[in-house]
């Protein structure tokens, strides 16, 4: 058991360096600038809005109910 949560507190640590060198990228930093130097925050806002409900699945509704058995 031990070994198995080592592994998955390995890879998470290596998803949060992944995402912070992604963040500190030269590209993502002068796209940063565009949209600053530009005044397209809220364009900006509204197609990354667009993009995640895109990519992220519908949540479930909730629980079904039991049927009964007669």
């Amino acid at each position: 058991m031990g070994r198995k949560a080592a592994t998955n507190t390995t890879a998470t640590n290596e998803a949060i360096k992944s995402y912070k060198n992604i963040k500190r990228s030269s590209e993502v930093l002068n796209f940063y600038r565009f949209i600053h130097e530009n005044n397209l925050r809220a364009e900006a806002f509204k197609l990354m809005d667009l993009a995640l409900k895109a990519v992220t699945p519908k949540k479930k509704r909730g629980r079904k109910k039991a049927t009964k058995v007669q």
